[in-house]
């Protein structure tokens, strides 16, 4: 995995090959953290909920994966291939709390603590995305390009809540190639400063989101890290200056 300091500011990992695929659903919400109620949404899943996505897929335990999809391991990239459009729908939840074992209700190993409450979430509607993600662990990418070549998925795919069933396709397996200069990229960027040109029909966006875990305690876990992401909410292209990229299957894209 080549190393090379960005245009933007970052450090991007850049992978000698990668997987691609295409995953969408009716609905998606990628909660933010620092808000409460109504609860608001990340743009394009954050990099830990695609590592989260992956592992499912691939049948992975809870807390297994982190050192996988570290900053010195992995390389993601994700690129919005459709226009979002917001909703604010009102959702019953249920406080509960108990152990993880013997099923006392609607979810295994909890009880109800509380009454039914109505909270406001913004969700995202018709969401398309298409993910790059490379790994130094051999094994696990010849797993992925097995099982997703296949259509095959351990745990069922959704795009942030359980209720939220997303479909994937997968695109392929591609070697990357790197280069430096003026480039018009297909993926969300990373970095604190993006060196764009600006293009008129274009809505930039920037979000910063959670990026890496770690294993905290006993089976817990913990953020490691966040990164800034810039991306047009239309889905289109981002056109840079000066700046490492890579291509991927003939599209320029920005791994972080």
């Amino acid at each position: 995995m080549e190393q090379v300091t960005s245009g933007v500011g970052t450090v991007d990992a850049i992978p000698e090959e990668c997987i691609v695929l295409e995953i969408s659903g009716e609905f998606a919400h990628f909660r933010k953290p620092s808000t409460t109620s109504p609860a608001q949404t990340f743009g394009i899943p954050p990099r830990t909920t695609v590592a989260g996505m992956l592992a499912g897929m691939l049948g992975m335990e809870r807390d297994s994966y982190y050192e996988l999809f570290s900053r010195e391991t992995s390389s993601v990239a994700v690129s919005l291939e459709s226009s979002l459009r917001r909703l604010s729908v009102g959702i019953n939840v249920l406080t509960t709390d108990g152990p993880n074992t013997s099923p006392t209700s609607g979810r295994p190993g909890k009880h109800i603590t509380g009454h039914r409450q109505q909270t406001v979430f913004e969700v995202l509607c018709d969401p398309i995305y298409r993910v790059y993600v490379g790994l130094d662990d051999e094994t696990v990418m010849d797993r992925m390009e097995e099982m997703f070549a296949a259509g095959k998925s351990v745990y069922t795919l959704s795009l942030g809540l359980s209720e939220y069933l997303a479909t994937f396709e997968f695109i392929g397996r591609f070697d990357v190639s790197t280069h430096t200069g003026r480039a018009t990229v297909r993926t969300a960027v990373p970095g604190e400063e993006v060196d764009l040109i600006p293009a008129t029909d274009a809505r930039y966006v920037t979000e910063r989101s959670p990026a890496f875990m770690t294993t905290h305690g006993e089976g817990g876990r913990k953020a490691d890290g966040s990164q800034t992401l810039t991306y047009d909410r239309n889905g289109g292209p981002i056109e840079l200056r000066e700046t490492p990229y890579a291509i991927v299957d003939g599209d320029p894209i920005v791994f972080s």
